[in-house]
């Protein structure tokens, strides 16, 4: 019970912290489009950020995968001298691949451009090369950090791993508010660099206490072997999300300018949604499972994953709803100012529906994913991942035709739900069923409580008259949302939803 209570604590709490940093991440995103709006210069950043962040996401995805559960296994079945040992031994191995990866992409910066965003004008493509290299300068320390932030997930220390979102958001801002007149969209880069810099900075004080930094460097530690097996599929399994959104914006560069922009937009709010409904779910959730796992508790891993898959869709198909009703004030009350006009909220707004209705595949496909990690099989995401990345090229192919943008948005949501439907089945082969019979009936009325919420919300959107202005848009919103909120809790309650009554009387009880 005592466990519990500090599980449910802790969740609590890295949900305040991640609602910050994401609260912060719109706000930089908001400034940026006052900024720069939908047009070259961000278009070029954007391209920039993917192009960069693709040895981010597949380290991230490695490091965060396979260095908790065996850093757990190694501190409970010897002791922690021996697990520092050999998290120091693979922070330095993935520091020093870092260099060497940045100096590759460094060099190979111009021609990779032009590979991958082959519709870019010239003006367009020598900006986001310049904008590449500036962010590679910084890779290193990005690396080093994800490294460090996996190390506190796997000692419980949660909300100190959860600070590295706050300085991007700050360095972004003020290089745009300080710098971007005289500089352009390229003192942006350099904020990217400094918010690198910083978040190593940042986590070092937390390693005080119980994390005795080696400077060892061991190519033949069977530890890190292990974790360079299981690193290789995960690469792909866990990033995905990303990994597809790159491969979006690879094909929209020949599509209208903007469209990249927008997407990015677009895809911004899909990732503040995940990062508070599913982020502190999963993380405070993997450790556990990896303990279950480890004690080959099978029973208790079937019932954490029914409980979260309840809870993501409880919280997650009302606020769907909502945003597929309400999609152009949404886009309106984030980003309409400056240079992002009407004409970008109507684009962005139709690809934020496309994408938004991915969010429970998004959100459940990338616990899926942890629960294979944390019985350390890297290797059935990883093949599931190779399947969704070539339906998600196939569907882009063919919809790309017919829908432009919107299309690709659709196709990725398309490929990530199939995912996450394919894992499932694939967990229920492998431990002999998932006992999902027993919550079928609560997942229906959870769906038709979402349906009514979204019913009432499109009445109250036909009703009141379009607004412009943020406060004018933030108030129709309100009462739009608010009132498909009322709904869903009433239905919930007519239909007996026992997830929200579970959760409710938790939260009352225990705060």
């Amino acid at each position: 019970m005592a466990r519990t209570q500090r599980v449910f604590k802790t969740t609590i709490a890295v949900t305040a912290v991640i609602i910050l940093s994401k609260v912060f991440g719109f706000v930089r995103d908001m400034i940026l489009a006052g900024y720069f709006g939908t047009g070259m210069a961000n278009d070029a950043y954007v391209s920039a950020y993917s192009l960069f962040y693709l040895p981010v996401l597949l380290f991230n995805s490695c490091i965060s995968a396979t260095l908790i559960p065996l850093y757990v296994q190694e501190r409970e079945q010897h002791d922690l001298r021996r697990a520092n040992h050999f998290a120091s031994n693979t922070l330095n191995l993935f520091a020093l691949a870092a260099l060497v990866i940045a100096a590759l992409f460094y060099l190979l910066a111009r021609p990779l451009v032009r590979v991958i965003y082959v519709g870019f004008e010239p003006e367009k493509a020598e900006l986001t090369v310049r904008l590449v290299r500036t962010m590679l300068l910084s890779l290193v320390f990005n690396i080093t950090s994800i490294s460090l932030a996996s190390l506190l997930n796997a000692a419980e220390k949660y909300i100190a791993a959860q600070l590295t979102g706050f300085p991007l958001s700050l360095c972004v801002i003020l290089a745009s508010v300080l710098f971007s007149h005289r500089y352009g969209i390229e003192a942006v880069g350099w904020g990217v660099f400094a918010a690198n810099v910083l978040q190593f900075v940042i986590l070092v004080p937390f390693l005080a206490g119980w994390f005795r930094y080696s400077p060892v460097i061991d190519f033949s530690d069977r530890r890190f072997h292990r974790l360079v097996a299981l690193a290789g599929p995960a690469m792909l399994s866990m990033g995905i999300s990303e990994l597809n959104h790159m491969i979006d914006h690879a094909l929209a560069s020949g599509l209208n300018p903007g469209d990249i922009s927008a997407m990015s937009y677009a895809y911004r709010l899909i990732t503040f949604l995940l990062g508070v409904l599913m982020v502190p779910l999963t993380t405070v959730m993997f450790s556990k499972l990896s303990r279950l796992a480890a004690g080959h508790d099978k029973k208790g891993m079937l019932d954490v994953l029914r409980r979260c898959v309840l809870v993501i869709s409880l919280v997650a198909l009302p606020i769907v709803a909502i945003a597929v009703v309400m999609s152009r004030d949404v886009i309106k009350f984030a980003y309409m100012r400056g240079r992002f006009g009407m004409d970008s909220v109507r684009v962005t707004a139709g690809i934020l529906v496309c994408y938004v209705v991915g969010v429970p595949g998004f959100g459940l496909r990338d616990f899926l994913s942890r629960v294979f990690h944390s019985l350390q099989d890297t290797k059935t995401p990883f093949r599931v991942s190779c399947l969704v990345v070539a339906l998600n090229i196939a569907l882009n192919l063919i919809l790309r035709v017919f829908f432009g943008a919107n299309g690709l948005a659709l196709a990725t949501s398309i490929a990530s739900s199939t995912g996450m439907l394919v894992q499932l089945a694939l967990l229920r082969k492998r431990f002999g069923g998932l006992g999902f019979k027993a919550i079928v009936p609560e997942l229906l009325k959870i769906a038709v409580a979402a349906l009514a919420c979204g019913g009432v919300c499109a009445l109250l959107n036909r009703a009141l008259p379009e607004a412009m202005g943020t406060g004018r848009v933030f108030l129709r919103l309100a009462l739009c949302a608010g009132g498909g909120f009322v709904a869903y809790f009433a239905a919930c309650v007519v239909l007996r939803v026992r997830t929200l009554h579970t959760f409710a009387a938790e939260i009352l009880r225990r705060g």
